[in-house]
């Protein structure tokens, strides 16, 4: 019984990778193709979002959290990322600039939780997360689907609303690479 429980939470984060698919080609029905995919779109979003909280909390709670379980999340995450705002960018619905940030993003997220686990002999994790980068990476997450939202709801005229959003987004995550990267020098000069 322990192995299948074992399995639950890899199984959930694998469906992330499928329902992320589905949630791209939703994207592409709706603004491509003028199928009306609304639903859909939001339905697929919102299950993405739970997945992504639920496993790590299945994981947790039966005590069968590994290191190849967090990198498998987080290249859910990265692929759910990746694939969707590709097609929002591909699509003009968001900017280039924002795909290049989460992109640049992520390479410091690991680069810093891999310089700070090789200075820090306490941290147990494969990656080492920070109060604000965990905001920051929420925001990533939740972006796709509320520029889809905007997008539908505002017939198009999104674009204000949704790049004062990214521009928030930006600030809180230039001020949370500061910390991450200030972090590492301290750890340098200790």
């Amino acid at each position: 019984m322990q192995k299948i429980i074992k399995l639950i939470p890899n199984g959930i984060t694998g469906g992330r990778i499928i329902m992320s698919i589905l949630f791209v080609s939703n994207i592409l029905e709706q603004f491509k193709y003028g199928h009306q995919k609304t639903l859909s779109l939001i339905v697929m979003f919102l299950c993405i979002c739970i997945s992504d909280f639920i496993d790590g909390y299945i994981a947790r709670k039966f005590n069968c959290t590994s290191a190849e379980g967090a990198r498998f999340d987080i290249l859910a995450d990265l692929f759910f990322l990746v694939s969707s705002y590709i097609t929002l960018v591909a699509l003009r619905i968001l900017p280039l600039w924002f795909l290049i940030f989460i992109c640049l993003k992520f390479v410091e997220f690991l680069c810093t939780s891999n310089f700070i686990k090789r200075h820090d002999r306490l941290s147990i994790h494969p990656f080492i997360f920070d109060r604000l980068g965990r905001i920051v990476a929420v925001m990533f997450f939740i972006v796709p689907g509320a520029a889809c939202i905007f997008n539908v709801f505002t017939y198009g005229n999104s674009e204000n609303g949704v790049n004062l959003l990214l521009y928030i987004i930006l600030l809180f995550g230039l001020l949370s690479s500061y910390f991450r990267i200030r972090n590492c020098f301290k750890l340098l000069s200790d």
